[in-house]
């Protein structure tokens, strides 16, 4: 047998044993997977043309898809490490590094992270040393298949607007969409705290805000019933990626 139809028949058998779970969860065929999941290779060649182009964002859409294929075929980590670097270095020429490190920062202990957050560590400092110490801005927490939950920060008055918008990224995010959650609401921040209490049909969720930095921790301190769809949630720890 041919070498090269060999190798095509051995990753197709291992992409087969990886998809498996699909068929238990939604009304995908096998062959749909593994077509799909084979495809990750051209997301990679095909943002590769674009990225020499020095075309970033056209670059960047190739490499989120090849990223949240990735995750969703899981790959092994290195795999899906290596479109995540991809994604972060068509920020890099973009000159936007705090949303690089982002990217950089989901798998931090891998060796292509590492190095690229180290070659970059110079300008996120400088970014970081122009950011406003007053709240506004807008802070990213990764939810899986290239998005972001968002915390944006606007100021409105003496107080500042704050819009969440939140994805949770099942096993089937590429093929039928995130769940979604999202809310707006207006808020005193004192030395960069702020308390929120949902009320009437948005919920019965209460959270705290506590910036530092670059870093927005948001705490879950009530409620069971938030509004949002299956397993969507706004607490935790978001990155600051623009002023």
């Amino acid at each position: 047998m041919d070498i090269k139809w060999r190798r095509f028949i051995q990753i197709e058998a291992i992409l087969l044993l990886l998809i498996t779970p699909f068929f238990a969860h939604a009304d995908i065929t096998e062959e749909e997977a593994t077509a799909n999941c084979l495809k990750v290779s051209e997301y990679s060649a095909e943002g590769g043309k674009y990225y020499k182009l020095k075309q970033y964002a056209k670059a960047r859409e190739q490499y989120e898809q090849q990223a949240g294929w990735s995750e969703s075929c899981q790959l092994d980590e290195e795999k899906v490490a290596l479109a995540y670097n991809n994604v972060a270095l068509t920020y890099v020429h973009e000159g936007n590094y705090l949303k690089a490190r982002a990217w950089l920062s989901i798998l931090p202990n891998d060796k292509k992270s590492m190095f690229n957050l180290g070659k970059i560590s110079g300008d996120i400092k400088n970014a970081l040393e122009k950011q406003s110490s007053k709240p506004q801005g807008q802070y990213w927490q990764y939810a899986g298949a290239s998005l972001w939950n968002s915390m944006t920060i606007k100021p409105q008055g003496m107080k500042y607007q704050v819009d969440f918008e939140g994805y949770y990224a099942g096993l089937m995010a590429m093929y039928y969409g995130p769940n979604l959650g999202e809310f707006s609401t207006v808020l005193a921040f004192d030395n960069g705290k702020a308390h929120y209490a949902m009320s009437g049909d948005d919920g019965d969720c209460e959270y705290d805000f506590d910036i530092k930095k670059d870093l927005l921790t948001v705490t879950r301190t009530a409620g069971e019933s938030c509004g949002f769809g299956h397993n969507v949630g706004a607490e935790g720890a978001y990155q600051r990626v623009e002023f």
